[in-house]
């Protein structure tokens, strides 16, 4: 599931980072990811395969593995490569809860895809804003 390997990404991305205020940050996104995975087992619990509205074959020319596909950090990672990566991580779950949100026809799961969506998209916007504080100041 994609929220446990997040949540995961973001605690070990804590534990690299030199910036207090990042390894702060990045906890407190792994926290909520924590929440996204408990929000997406109660709709798994509910019949995922009911919400679809789409066909399994329109639903694969969505192509969301490639929403999916992430850079991971390295040992070595710089202090901005530790805020860039996950500013499009963040822009990568964006899309792909949105577009999770066009393929169902419940509204209640809608709502949730949505919701997760609008999340993804402000930790994007905090992140960008830290990296935009710490290594632009002046800008």
């Amino acid at each position: 599931m994609r929220e446990v390997e997040a949540y995961n990404f973001y605690l070990n991305a804590a534990e690299q980072t030199e910036l207090k205020s990042s390894a702060q940050l990045l906890r407190e996104f792994a926290a909520q990811e924590q929440c996204h995975k408990e929000k997406i087992e109660a709709v798994l619990d509910e019949g995922m395969c009911d919400i679809f509205s789409c066909t399994e074959e329109e639903f694969e020319k969505l192509n969301l593995k490639n929403y999916l596909a992430e850079v991971p950090l390295r040992s070595d990672s710089s202090p901005q490569d530790i805020l860039v990566v996950p500013i499009k991580r963040e822009e990568n779950a964006y899309a792909f809860y949105e577009a999770l949100a066009g393929t169902t026809t419940s509204a209640g799961h809608k709502s949730v895809f949505e919701t997760f969506a609008k999340e993804e998209l402000e930790h994007k916007q905090r992140l960008e804003h830290m990296y935009n504080d710490v290594f632009q100041p002046n800008i």
